[in-house]
């Protein structure tokens, strides 16, 4: 090859948002284990219910890039704990909307704090105040992403 249709693995995009999204998300899943009991799939539907909305399975599905049976697994585990209820739905008897207990709720308030200085502690790591520059450089590709997956059909 000549060179300047080589991949250059440390300047492409894709590998680089890969390598820190499984390095950030594996960093942050050892945290939730550790020090609140619960795995990085249950974090992330905690993380969503916290908002407060009711949902239902498929919703939370879409909402953390998690397939049904992750989500599922993951909602029986919190079930298990405490951490939801499950309602029936009158607009659909097939799917439960969803919510944080009183127990899943003290349990996001108590994780919010920690979850934040976290975040506060990795943003260190970025040269002066680029954090805001760099959330809306991720909005923006995943406007872009939205885009070139519509101009497919």
């Amino acid at each position: 090859m000549d060179g300047k249709d080589d991949l250059a693995l440390e300047r492409f995009l894709p590998y680089k948002l890969m390598q820190v999204a499984e390095q950030v998300s594996g960093e942050l899943a050892k945290f939730y284990r550790s020090e609140f009991g619960i795995t990085r799939p249950e974090w992330r539907l905690l993380a969503v219910l916290g908002q407060g909305k009711a949902l239902i399975a498929r919703e939370l599905a879409e909402m953390t890039c998690m397939d049904k049976v992750k989500v599922s697994r993951a909602l029986q585990g919190m079930e298990d704990k405490g951490l939801i209820r499950r309602t029936p739905n009158p607009k659909d008897q097939r799917a439960a909307r969803i919510v944080l207990t009183a127990e899943g709720k003290a349990l996001y308030r108590r994780m919010v704090p920690r979850v934040l200085e976290w975040e506060r502690r990795l943003a260190q790591g970025l040269p002066g105040e680029k954090t805001h520059s760099l959330i809306d450089s991720l909005n923006c590709l995943l406007t872009q992403l939205e885009r070139m997956d519509g101009s497919r059909g």
